[in-house]
């Protein structure tokens, strides 16, 4: 119920009789829907009481109406039992925003907007619109004076008149606001200053003009965020698929969208967005369980986390390296950095896609024999490396044996039925493919290194130590494999949200590229990288890949996860890396502690430091280190200090808040109140900014003096 007593403000008296009356509806409407799913509930026990006792008598017409009446009741309390919870969930906060829109011919409307829209029965019209559609926009985008938006049959002008904010909680209206502007900077920094949770949050009251935009966009085939840490890439990924499934809700369900998630925490930690803002959750898949589920090379094969171990291990830090071939040691660190950077980059793609373009080329056919027919190698070659050049080597087969069918029709002089001619066809192509498609993916790859082996001398080390293929030389296996045979797994999703950008390189977005043949939203940071190169970043290497498609790029400068503090620091890391974003020191200007920098000499000093700080206030704690062993170590001591810990890992699924201590490659995407880095040694600069930058309120760099 509204709170009238609380303002003095008389001239808002209409907006706590509106709300009133919304909520009351909104309450009539819950009662009501209660009753009907009781009422059909009823119905479905004497039905079914019925049918027991009648069976006997019933002849099967009679039974099947009986059953499908019934079923015809379960469905309708399936369906209003999700209005209800929706319902349910909605009145307790029914709107955030208002503005009242005038028209060009003087007419005037209320746009109250809230996390899902409201019909309402007593007035017959819409009385709160979703913040999704076209008209809410204006919310967001617009000032009081001249505003418009994007109506389905054009543009409509016109001029908003008034602009209001309320604070809503738990069903009661707190207050009003007039504002002059998009979003008010009280609100937003109110919402800000706010504990972090155990998962992502909707943000649909605080969504800024520039974010609105990227969420909104309906152009771009795909659509690429780069954004400066705390900018609220994720959180606008998400909000843009609840808008895109929103707007075209006849062609795009939950299940035709697909979220690449950089590990398991992730996808557990911004799980409860969608469905707070009244969405089903949409599936979700690691890069890694993509490859291992499609790869299907015989020889085993590095994951991720072994790679990160190796550079985290290194130290490297961008600088020049150099290859000593008298080192011996196959598993030399320089060589493996050096690897990777020369296997990750645009030069080695395009390498590559010659080499292969050439062994294709160099390809010789013979006539094809097939029953009585015979289909000469010139039409062969022909078809299959100019007529089909765009198709996966494989499927060409599939295409020519198409036409050696209609050949071998032609030569019996009748036409196969529908049945008959697949059977041959299918027959044709498994021919074809046992004679010119049998591909050794490995053994090609290794031919292509060795004939660069002489430029680079280190370029043919692609096995570690146990044997396994390393993850910067699968993943250009993986590569040949698709472009090779293609693949249609995925071809039900229409798009794709790639989050943490900056750590997929070039093989693996061409990999993307040929399995999600579907529109994309690509966010991230050039700068949270461990390899960050000026003269190839990320978006240079997507504008490549996707030049066929297009790309259209936009950019999120302003911080708003951090305090000021926070931010300048952060932003201090990079200075002299050559990391120069527009308005880079553009902030919410929330202030807070200065981070706090002391150098630690030991284990036990290092839990002394954290168990001293009084951080009780805060629900979300962590503890970033190298790698799991350290983490492993940490959290086995702060549990001997009596308190609970949360140890993750890369095998780690679920996220449940308190004193975590994780590796710092797990909390990319993530947020803490507050951040413990602990630095061994010399720390690689963008690492150290990707851990800083995970910090909301208070951030304590630890640099160990000794051992940990």
């Amino acid at each position: 119920m509204s709170d009238i007593s609380n303002t003095k403000d008389l001239d808002n008296k209409k907006e706590y009789e509106f709300f009133d009356r919304a909520v009351g509806e909104m309450n009539r409407d819950i009662a009501d829907t209660e009753e009907n799913i009781e009422y059909r509930k009823q119905t479905i026990k004497a039905q079914k009481k019925y049918v027991r006792d009648s069976h006997g008598d019933m002849d099967d017409h009679e039974f099947l109406q009986n059953m499908n009446s019934i079923n015809t009741d379960v469905m309708f309390i399936d369906n209003a039992q999700k209005k209800l919870d929706k319902l349910k969930h909605h009145v307790r906060n029914p709107y955030f925003g208002k503005v009242v829109f005038r028209f060009r011919d003087g007419e005037q409307i209320p746009v109250y907007v809230g996390m899902n829209g409201y019909w309402s029965k007593d007035i017959d019209d819409q009385l709160i619109y979703d913040w999704r559609s076209p008209v809410a926009s204006m919310y967001y985008d617009y000032e009081k004076g001249a505003a418009g938006y994007d109506a389905p049959d054009g543009h409509i002008d016109g001029e908003i008149v008034e602009k209001k904010q309320f604070d809503i909680k738990n069903g009661t209206l707190k207050s009003v606001a007039d504002t002059d502007y998009n979003v008010s900077d009280n609100l937003l920094i109110h919402a800000l200053a706010e504990n972090s949770g155990t998962r992502m949050r909707s943000v649909v009251a605080t969504i800024q003009k520039e974010q609105n935009g990227i969420i909104r966009n309906n152009s771009a085939y795909n659509l690429i965020v780069d954004g400066k840490a705390g900018s609220g890439k994720t959180v606008v990924a998400m909000h843009r698929l609840a808008w895109l499934m929103y707007t075209h809700r006849k062609t795009i369900k939950a299940d035709n969208v697909m979220i690449m998630s950089p590990n398991g925490i992730f996808g557990d930690y911004i799980s409860s967005v969608l469905p707070e803002i009244g969405e089903d959750n949409v599936p979700e898949k690691e890069f890694d369980s993509l490859m291992e589920e499609i790869l299907f090379i015989n020889e085993p094969f590095e994951n991720k986390l072994a790679q990160s171990d190796v550079i985290i291990d290194s130290k490297y830090d961008g600088g020049e390296l150099i290859y000593d071939p008298d080192t011996g040691d196959r598993e030399d660190s320089v060589s493996r950095i050096l690897n990777i950077k020369l296997k990750s980059s645009v030069w080695f793609f395009d390498k590559l896609n010659k080499y292969i373009e050439e062994y294709i080329n160099d390809f010789r056919f013979r006539d094809f024999h097939f029953e009585k027919t015979t289909f000469p190698e010139t039409k062969l070659s022909k078809m299959f490396k100019e007529r089909f050049a765009r198709d996966p080597y494989y499927e060409r087969f599939g295409k020519i044996a198409y036409f050696v069918a209609e050949q071998l029709e032609d030569e019996q002089g009748r036409a196969f039925n529908t049945s008959k001619r697949a059977k041959v066809e299918k027959q044709i192509t498994g021919e074809l493919i046992h004679q010119y498609g049998r591909y050794d993916l490995v053994e090609i790859y290794r031919g292509f290194l060795d004939t660069i082996k002489d430029k680079y001398p280190y370029v043919c080390q692609y096995t570690n130590e146990y044997g396994e293929i390393r993850y910067e030389d699968v993943l250009v296996i993986f590569y040949m494999q698709v472009l090779f045979y293609g693949c249609h797994s995925y071809d039900e999703i229409k798009h794709l949200v790639i989050d943490e950008m900056q750590d997929y390189n070039i093989f693996q977005y061409a990999v993307i590229s040929h399995v999600f043949k579907c529109r994309k939203t690509i966010l991230g940071d050039i700068y949270q990288v461990l390899f960050y190169d000026p003269g190839e970043t990320v978006v240079d290497v997507l504008k490549k890949v996707f030049a066929g498609e297009g790309c259209e790029i936009c950019q999120l400068n302003t911080a708003y996860r951090s305090t000021k503090e926070i931010t300048e620091f952060c932003d201090k890391i990079l200075a002299g890396e050559d990391c120069v974003r527009p308005e880079s020191g553009k902030m919410v200007a929330r202030s807070g502690k200065v981070p706090e920098v002391s150098d630690i000499g030991d284990m036990d000093e290092l839990i002394m430091y954290i168990t001293d700080k009084d951080l009780d206030a805060y629900d979300n704690v962590a503890v970033l280190v190298d790698d799991e062993a350290q983490a492993f170590r940490v959290s086995r001591e702060l549990e001997a200090e009596g308190l609970y810990v949360t140890l993750l890992t890369h095998q780690s699924s679920v996220y449940s808040g308190g004193l975590v201590v994780l590796p710092k490659f797990l909390a990319k995407g993530m947020e803490f109140d507050a951040v413990f880095v602990v630095n061994c040694g010399h720390e690689n600069t963008h690492s150290y900014y990707i851990s800083c930058t995970r910090a909301l309120h208070e951030l304590y760099v630890c640099n160990m003096t000794g051992e940990l």
